[in-house]
């Protein structure tokens, strides 16, 4: 890495510029199927490397749509534990940068981690770069910012070429913000947590790297915040990012004594533990989670043009007759809208009609060829419509399929069950939970 001469920031001379293709979207869970690297050297690439992988786990059939990539062809090639020493070969002494760097560094480690190697690296991520050179776009997932910077993708979805995707977003954000200001935000997008002066860093770093949930505790043992993760290590240090540091965080970080982790077999019994601990021991700074008694709904309806829409409404209960017009229940607006986006995308959905946009003329994704026209009268209002409900087919919401209770256990070592009495009731309550045997819990609320 270059040297820096003291108080001044200089670019990083080797930066490896990488995406991955995966079994599914769960770290924990998925494995590589295709890695695309970039190795460049003082500004220039040096070395280009993309390479199918055979992972010895099942693939979610939508990510094989998604990207294109079939069975015969991964059937074809070798596993991560054959090419690891090569793609170690390209990396090392380097930074790597990724768009949404927690998922690829966090998924490489662990193929690492299967073959016995115990890799880090310093690393940053492209969307957080991106946030500090453009604070005022809508959106910088991959897709917006292609288009922002109006680049030629030849195979989107395909590890490679959005590994050079990433890397050409570096370049010209580099060269359109000018040198001092792309120094600064860079600098930022390295910068690693910084430590509480109450707790070790040997403290933070034995933190497990698995599923979660944590608990600060202040001088006198009195909880501070209680928060789930899939890697307990990486969020908890995230709190002390100066980076990100709120008020709420900032005042965390100066009453903070000891750290509390419960590992779980899986997200569930994280997302179930957090609930019942907040609960118990009211920690003071998650008021509004314990406060917070309403969700946003997003329902179908038709605009008064007889064109199929959504509504966003914040709701404290569901009444049984709208559940066939319910698509989905969110925890925020921006959650709610960010799925919209996502669901307009795959189906070639108008962004407009869809309330994500005000424009007098053609919605965004119009000029993108991601939207057919239907806020300009090009395309056949029963075509849209049509498409419009088979998205809402697809990822509607679904009444609870039983007659009675079910049980789900998580796959794990010590894997919890849990009794789930419903998902969507007959009556006000939106969710009705009751745990069965989960020994941690037991534990954690004696």
């Amino acid at each position: 890495m270059t040297k820096m001469p003291s108080g001044k920031f200089l670019i990083p001379q080797n930066i490896t510029f990488i995406d991955l293709e995966t079994t599914g979207s769960h770290v924990a869970k998925s494995q590589i199927i295709e890695i695309g690297l970039i190795r460049t050297e003082n500004g220039k690439v040096v070395k280009k490397y993309s390479k199918l992988v055979r992972p010895i786990t099942n693939i979610n059939p939508f990510v094989l749509d998604l990207t294109g990539i079939s069975y015969e062809e991964l059937d074809k090639a070798e596993t991560f534990d054959l090419i690891g020493s090569e793609v170690l070969e390209i990396i090392k002494d380097s930074i790597i940068a990724a768009h949404n760097i927690r998922f690829d560094y966090g998924i490489l480690r662990q193929e690492f981690a299967r073959i016995g190697i115990q890799y880090t690296s310093k690393h940053f991520c492209t969307i957080k770069l991106s946030k500090l050179l453009y604070p005022d776009l809508r959106n910088y997932n991959l897709d917006h910012l292609i288009a922002h910077f109006n680049l030629e993708v030849a195979k989107r979805h395909r590890a490679f070429d959005d590994a050079k995707a990433i890397w050409d977003i570096f370049k010209l954000s580099k060269k359109n913000s000018g040198l001092k200001k792309f120094e600064k935000a860079l600098k930022v997008a390295l910068k690693e947590p910084s430590v509480p002066l109450n707790i070790a860093k040997e403290e933070l770093d034995n933190l497990p790297e698995s599923t979660g949930v944590y608990i600060f505790y202040d001088r006198k043992g009195m909880p501070l915040y209680i928060g789930k993760s899939i890697n307990i290590r990486d969020r908890v240090k995230s709190h002390f990012s100066r980076d990100y540091l709120s008020p709420r965080d900032l005042n965390i970080s100066r009453q903070i004594k000891s750290i509390e982790f419960h590992k779980t077999a899986g997200e569930l019994g994280a997302l179930f533990l957090e609930s019942l601990l907040i609960k118990k021991l009211q920690p003071v700074y998650n008021r509004k989670l314990r406060l917070s008694r309403k969700l946003i709904a997003v329902k179908k309806t038709e605009s008064s043009k007889g064109i199929y829409t959504f509504n966003i409404a914040e709701v404290s209960s569901i009444n049984t007759d709208d559940l066939e017009n319910l698509l989905r229940i969110f925890r925020s607006k921006s959650q709610a809208q960010d799925f919209l986006y996502t669901l307009a995308y795959e189906f070639q959905l108008c962004p407009k009609f869809l309330g994500l946009e005000k424009s007098d003329t053609a919605c965004f994704s119009y000029h993108l060829n991601k939207c057919r026209g239907i806020c300009l009268d090009k395309e056949n209002k029963l075509k849209y419509n049509l498409r419009f409900l088979e998205a809402f087919t697809k990822y509607r919401i679904k009444p609870w399929p039983f007659t009675g209770p079910i049980m789900i256990k998580e796959e794990a070592e010590d894997g919890e069950s849990f009794l789930i009495d419903h998902f969507l009731s007959n009556t006000s309550n939106l969710r009705k939970v009751t745990t069965l045997k989960e020994t941690f819990l037991n534990q954690a609320l004696a």
